[in-house]
C-alpha cells in the first residue's frame, strides 16, 4: 500500500515504523565492521593498519554521501534517490561478502558508507509531515533507531561473524538492503524536488553557511574532534581484546556494544537540561567523561571490567557533546536547518575518519599505549576550543 503525505498531517504509522525500522538497517551498514576488522586482517593476512582503512574509508564514504548525495534531494526526487541509494548499498555490502582481498573491501566500503545516509533522507521528510502534536515525537522515534541501528550492528556483526564467518554478515547486511528497497518502493509516495536551483550552487551556500556562522565552525570542530577521539578506541579496540589475556572472538567484541547502548542512553536524560545549564557546559562534561575513559583505558586494558566501564563512559560523553552541539546548530537559521545539519555532519564525521586513521597508525606503531595518545590528544583539542573566545551567542556556547 502506498501511502500519502502532506506538510503537517501527520504520517501514517506503518510508514513511521518503516522509515525508523529502515533507519536503524541503513546506518549500521557503517558499524558492521567494527568487531570485525581483527577477524579480517587475519583472513587476508594483513597489518592491523590495513584492515582499519576499513573502518576509515566507511567514515569517509559517509561524510562524502552527506556532502555530495544529500544536497541532491532537494532538485530530484527523494524517493528516486533513496531507492538507488538502497541498490547501491546492497550491491556495495555484498561485493564486500565476497571480496577475494583487502583493497575490494577498501573500495566497497567507501561505497556503502556514502550510500547509506538515507537517515538524512528521513529525519526532515518525518519532521516536515508530521502533525505538529507529534512532531517531536516522531522524529524522536527516527533518531532512536539511529542510534539503535549505531550500536546494535556492532552486536549483530560480532555474534553473526562468530557463528558463520565475518563474510555472513555482509550477506544478510545485503539482504536486508534489498528488502527495505522493496518496502520503501510499495509505501513511500513519490516525493518532488523542494526547489529550483543548480548543484553547484547548494554546495556553494554551504560553504557560505559555514563562513557565515562562526558557532558553527566551533560547535562542528569541537564535536568533530571529540568524535575522532570516540572512534580512536572503537576502531582499535577489536585489535586489542584479540590479544593476551582476553584472546576475545567476534562475538566478546560486537556483545561489548551493549555495553555502548548503555552508556548512549544518556540522551534521554541530557536532552532536556541542555536548554538549562547550556551547550558548553554538556560539551566540557562530556570530553571530562571521555578523558577519563583514556585514563581508565591506560591502566586497566587488561580487565574486561575497566573496559566495559571505558565504554560506558565514552557512550555518554559522546552523546553528551554531540547531541547538544548538534541541537544547537540547527537553531541559527530556521529556513537553512537542512544545510546546517549537513555542514555539522560532514565535519563531524570527517573527525571520525581522522581519528580511525591516525588511531589505526598508533596502533601499528606504538600499539594499545599509541592509540590511547591519539584519544587523549582529540579530546584534549576539544576542550580546548571550548576556551573559543569567537564572538558567538553565549547562551549557545
Amino acid at each position: 500500500m502506498r501511502y500519502e503525505l502532506k506538510q503537517n498531517q501527520g504520517i501514517p504509522t506503518p510508514l513511521l515504523a518503516l522509515m525508523a525500522i529502515a533507519t536503524g538497517l541503513s546506518v549500521a551498514n557503517c558499524y558492521y565492521n567494527q568487531p570485525l576488522l581483527g577477524s579480517m586482517a587475519r583472513a587476508f593476512n594483513v597489518t592491523d593498519f590495513s584492515a582499519s582503512i576499513v573502518a576509515t574509508l566507511t567514515q569517509i564514504g559517509y561524510m562524502a554521501g552527506l556532502l555530495f548525495v544529500i544536497p541532491l534531494g532537494d532538485l530530484l526526487s527523494r524517493k528516486k534517490l533513496i531507492l538507488a541509494n538502497y541498490i547501491i548499498s546492497a550491491c556495495a555490502l555484498l561485493s564486500i561478502a565476497v571480496s577475494p582481498n583487502i583493497y575490494c573491501i577498501w573500495i566497497a566500503s567507501f561505497f556503502a558508507g556514502a550510500s547509506s545516509v538515507m537517515p538524512q533522507f528521513f529525519i526532515p521528510l518525518v519532521s516536515y509531515n508530521s502533525s505538529p502534536v507529534h512532531k517531536v515525537r516522531n522524529v524522536g522515534i527516527i533518531q532512536s533507531c539511529l542510534l539503535i541501528g549505531i550500536l546494535g550492528s556492532r552486536v549483530f556483526s560480532g555474534l553473526l561473524a562468530d557463528t558463520w564467518g565475518w563474510r555472513s554478515v555482509y550477506f544478510v547486511a545485503s539482504f536486508f538492503m534489498l528488502g527495505c528497497f522493496v518496502m520503501i518502493h510499495r509505501m513511500l509516495p513519490s516525493l518532488p524536488p523542494l526547489r529550483q536551483d543548480t548543484y553547484l550552487n547548494l554546495l556553494k551556500s554551504l560553504l557560505r553557511l559555514f563562513a557565515k556562522y562562526p558557532y558553527l565552525r566551533v560547535a562542528s570542530l569541537r564535536a568533530s574532534l571529540a568524535y575522532a577521539s570516540f572512534f580512536a578506541l572503537w576502531s582499535c579496540l577489536a585489535f586489542r581484546l584479540k590479544q593476551a589475556p582476553f584472546f576475545a572472538s567476534d562475538n566478546i567484541i560486537g556483545i561489548l556494544g551493549l555495553c555502548g547502548l548503555a552508556g548512549a542512553s544518556t540522551v534521554v536524560f541530557i536532552s532536556g537540561y541542555i536548554p538549562k545549564y547550556g551547550v558548553r557546559f554538556f560539551s566540557v562534561i562530556g570530553a571530562c567523561l571521555m578523558l577519563l575513559t583514556w585514563i581508565i583505558a591506560l591502566y586497566g586494558d587488561n580487565s574486561y571490567l575497566w573496559i566495559i566501564i571505558a565504554i560506558l563512559l565514552i557512550d555518554a560523553g559522546m552523546q553528551c557533546v554531540h547531541l547538544s552541539n548538534q541541537a544547537s546548530v540547527v537553531a541559527l537559521d530556521d529556513s537553512a536547518i537542512n544545510r546546517i545539519n549537513t555542514v555539522y555532519m560532514t565535519v563531524y564525521f570527517l573527525g571520525g575518519s581522522v581519528g580511525t586513521f591516525v588511531a589505526g597508525l598508533s596502533w601499528e606503531h606504538f600499539s594499545w599505549t599509541g592509540v590511547v595518545c591519539t584519544g587523549i590528544f582529540f579530546i584534549v583539542a576539544s576542550l580546548l576550543v571550548n576556551c573559543s573566545k569567537q564572538k558567538v551567542n553565549p547562551a549557545r556556547m
